[in-house]
């Protein structure tokens, strides 16, 4: 009898943990964004070449995570941190919790962008939950950061007028999509383009592609730049010049721009 009333909460222990209905965000998870935003606002006076490090698509891999997250630790140089969403495979509770426990040791602040993956079950209600609104924007030394939600499959077609609205020449753009046409109608991704181009932003950010390396292109002199799945710790650094000329370097075992 013993044994089996043992049996019975050890099951019921981990039901609990690990359930995928679950949506009760522990107090000290809730509102992220906010509170980065606030570690932001709080950074002292930057000095050129401002240096913030990006990462994507860590769902997965926590222990890769964990190790990229004491990479960037160990520099002396990274402002804050972006993460270009797909925190988690299936838009489960403990697979937020895991991403937030190992960006929560980051000692710059992080921002995120929501993924397609995130949105998965309950992920959308988690996600706001534990982080905040999906589009939002901040300002660092002169530079107007827009992160945006851009996961249309799973939130309908992208409000690219809120974005239209958000942008000039000083801002670079976040989003977990890029502008291409498997996740994208064809005259949207030349609405996105164009709206980029009008306004002449400065760069555009990304994940998604779930690759080794990183991908760059310049496009009527904007950067679209993609960076590499977090597994195999890899992320990678911008490097912002106060005449606002970018660099991107991917770093593995170690970074480009180091070598």
């Amino acid at each position: 009898m013993l044994r089996i009333l043992c049996c019975f909460i050890l099951l019921s222990a981990c039901s609990e943990r690990l359930t995928p209905w679950a949506i009760t965000v522990p107090g000290e998870y809730k509102n992220l964004t906010d509170r980065n935003l606030a570690k932001v606002r709080a950074l002292p006076e930057p000095t050129w070449p401002i240096r913030i490090a990006l990462m994507g698509d860590p769902q997965g891999t926590p222990h890769d995570l964990d190790q990229v997250v004491d990479r960037i630790n160990d520099r002396e140089d990274v402002s804050f941190v972006l993460v270009l969403g797909d925190l988690t495979d299936y838009g489960l509770q403990h697979e937020y919790i895991w991403a937030a426990r190992a960006l929560e040791k980051l000692e710059v602040p992080a921002l995120t962008v929501v993924g397609n993956h995130d949105a998965i079950a309950h992920g959308k209600l988690i996600y706001q939950d534990m982080f905040g609104p999906f589009d939002y924007t901040f300002s660092y030394a002169g530079l107007k950061f827009v992160m945006f939600n851009n996961n249309q499959f799973e939130f309908g077609d992208t409000d690219f007028s809120w974005l239209q609205q958000q942008i000039d020449e000083n801002s670079i753009t976040a989003s977990h999509i890029p502008p291409v046409v498997d996740a994208h109608r064809e005259e949207q991704v030349e609405l996105w383009k164009g709206n980029n181009s009008k306004a002449q932003i400065l760069a555009s950010l990304h994940g998604h592609r779930g690759g080794k390396t990183d991908f760059f292109s310049f496009e009527e002199g904007i950067p679209y730049y993609v960076v590499p799945k977090v597994e195999g710790v890899r992320y990678s650094l911008m490097t912002i010049n106060e005449d606002r000329s970018i660099r991107f370097d991917l770093c593995h075992h170690t970074c480009s721009e180091e070598k």
